[in-house]
């Protein structure tokens, strides 16, 4: 295994392009923190639902690159067959497969509500607009992709971030009274899973199956480098997405009355915070912040679906099944509510990527100590 030092700039690429898969609609929207942080009425459970998923993430996203890493294993089939066996490990490529492919219709609709909520563009135009965008992006390949998407991650973050702090101000001081609302039922929020410990179980399981494929091929070009770079790209963009998702959670909790009427409520929050013509400007540019953030991950996500079904990201045969996904999708979110696909695909898809992420971890554990009494990478992997 390599042992050269990375490059600041290639490292931080990489953790853009990791922030900007990780977050989707879900985190963009708000949508995703309401229901796996805010919806719980206490801010230690908020932090609870952060912790568990944050160790379950670094852990196997580690696992999975260090897979891709010394067994020179590009795709997910390989990574799952090499930690949980020929069975187990073609079952667990169904898993990701079906939740991708969920996640590409949430996210479209997603990108349609955006539209709706903030100029009042017709749902399905607005979704017509998110398939047309991602299947252009998605048949120029994954290079490409890490190439756009790189540099959004950070900036979807920080502009995230700046909207929860300002909120901040207004919000936090309300989270006693928006707790209350919520465990006395005056309120009534969709929660993801059955309490704030399967919910963190939930989310984790979620982000691994969302990125699996992505970490695992980013452990495989990283080979020449010291793991510990590797290492880092994953616990920094993870830590990332946990703590804002965390902060943002408290300004729904709030404003909990306001943020269950609407799909998008990040949206909300910056038309709620900024008053006057400055405030117009600036949920416009949040909008687009949102917009950029689900185009961010849809490009992503139908890459890993396409290429597990077609694994030469050049070829026709790619290219015809990210068209025909698509418009397959564009028609399904027609018919299902944005909050209703996030909800019922998160939740229990997210099950099944923790049962993943568990088996993954242990056999890493594993596999990695016999190779270290072997002799084998004794550099720091």
């Amino acid at each position: 295994m390599g042992n050269k030092k990375i490059g600041l700039g290639l490292m931080l690429n990489l953790i853009g392009a990791m922030l900007a898969y990780l977050i989707g609609s879900g985190f963009a929207s708000g949508q995703e923190t309401m229901q796996y942080f805010s919806g719980w009425g206490s801010v230690w459970t908020s932090l609870g639902v952060a912790a568990i998923a944050l160790l379950l993430s670094c852990l196997a996203y580690i696992a999975y690159s260090y897979a891709g890493r010394t067994r020179g294993l590009q795709d997910l089939a390989g990574i799952y067959v090499f930690y949980a066996g020929n069975v187990f490990g073609k079952l667990f490529q169904v898993f990701a497969w079906l939740f991708n492919a969920c996640c590409y219709m949430f996210m479209i609709s997603g990108f349609g509500n955006v539209f709706h909520q903030q100029w009042g563009i017709s749902i399905p135009i607005g979704s017509a607009i998110g398939v047309v965008l991602s299947v252009t992006i998605a048949v120029m390949g994954l290079n490409k992709i890490i190439d756009i998407i790189g540099k959004v991650g950070p900036i979807i973050v920080l502009f995230t971030l700046f909207i929860g702090i300002v909120a901040a101000f207004t919000y936090y001081p309300m989270i006693a009274e928006g707790n209350a609302a919520i465990n006395s039922g005056d309120v009534n929020v969709i929660r993801a899973g059955s309490n704030w410990v399967t919910a963190g179980l939930s989310f984790a399981g979620c982000n691994l199956l969302l990125v699996s494929a992505f970490v695992g091929t980013i452990g495989y070009n990283l080979r020449e480098y010291k793991f510990i770079y590797n290492q880092l790209i994953m616990i920094i963009s993870s830590s990332s997405i946990m703590l804002v998702s965390f902060l943002m959670g408290l300004n729904h909790i709030g404003n909990i009355q306001a943020a269950v009427q609407v799909s998008i409520p990040n949206l909300l929050l910056a038309n709620n915070v900024f008053g006057g013509n400055a405030g117009i400007i600036l949920s416009m540019l949040f909008a687009i912040i949102i917009l950029a953030a689900i185009f961010s991950t849809i490009c992503p996500i139908l890459w890993t679906c396409a290429s597990m079904l077609a694994k030469d990201d050049k070829s026709k045969k790619y290219k015809l099944i990210c068209v025909i996904a698509g418009v397959c999708v564009y028609i399904i979110t027609l018919s299902v509510p944005y909050e209703t696909l996030l909800n019922y695909i998160m939740t229990y898809c997210g099950y099944s990527g923790c049962v993943v992420a568990v088996v993954c971890i242990v056999r890493y554990f594993i596999i990695k100590s016999r190779d270290k009494k072997e002799g084998l990478f004794k550099e720091s992997v």
